[in-house]
């Protein structure tokens, strides 16, 4: 059994605890309050009056079971890819994707979008840890496919922001093409600082080799 988890881990946790998580805390809320929580969703005239834990709590709020399902499908495989990853990682995942660029898609929507009343979903963030997995992937195996997965992701988007959305025409609300947009940007800029800081302490491992003691 034990071998069996370190064939899993990729250098990384042997499982991915915290997605699975992160999953369940949706699947909890729907489970318990249904679709389009009021008490969690975003809804910017509550947050102008007080209630700021909707700029977070609406990320894991979702319409209907389709939404959920698609959602919550997302998570667990991008997830396990970038958690079990040493180019990822839990504490990547969390702080990266979820606090750094969660914040930055609520604030996004809530100070660039006044028209926006309501919105729901972890698909926005989902663009974020699909960016950070496909390039973390890519790093690891330098198998083109990742990057192949990585153009689909900004051709979808393309797409959707010129006709709409491809996977949720169902949906009561349609995608929100800015804070999708926000994702993606979000995903960008921590693989970019990522790779920045690795390279940076490779370079200073490289000087204080080459400098010897003194």
């Amino acid at each position: 059994m034990t071998s069996v988890l370190s064939s899993l881990s990729h250098g990384g946790s042997k499982l991915p605890w915290v997605s699975l998580a992160l999953a369940a805390a949706s699947l909890l809320l729907f489970a318990i309050f249904g679709g389009k929580s009021g008490a969690f969703i975003y809804d910017r005239e509550l947050i102008e009056n007080g209630e700021f834990w909707r700029l977070a709590t609406g990320h894991f709020v979702h319409l209907d079971h389709q939404h959920l399902l698609m959602n919550v499908g997302a998570l667990i495989a991008l997830g396990f890819l970038y958690e079990t990853s040493p180019h990822g990682g839990a504490r990547r995942l969390v702080l990266g994707c979820f606090v750094l660029s969660g914040s930055l898609i609520s604030f996004a929507l809530f100070l660039g979008d006044p028209k926006t009343q309501f919105y729901c979903g972890l698909s926005a963030i989902l663009n974020t840890l699909f960016v950070v997995t496909m390039i973390a992937m890519w790093r690891e195996t330098r198998s083109q496919i990742w990057l192949v997965g990585l153009g689909l992701l900004f051709a979808k988007t393309g797409y959707e922001t010129l006709f709409g959305s491809v996977f949720s025409n169902n949906l009561e609300w349609p995608p929100h093409i800015g804070a999708h947009l926000t994702g993606i940007l979000s995903g960008t800029l921590l693989s970019s600082s990522d790779y920045m800081k690795r390279r940076y302490l490779k370079l200073r491992r490289s000087y204080v080799s080459a400098s010897g003691p003194n």
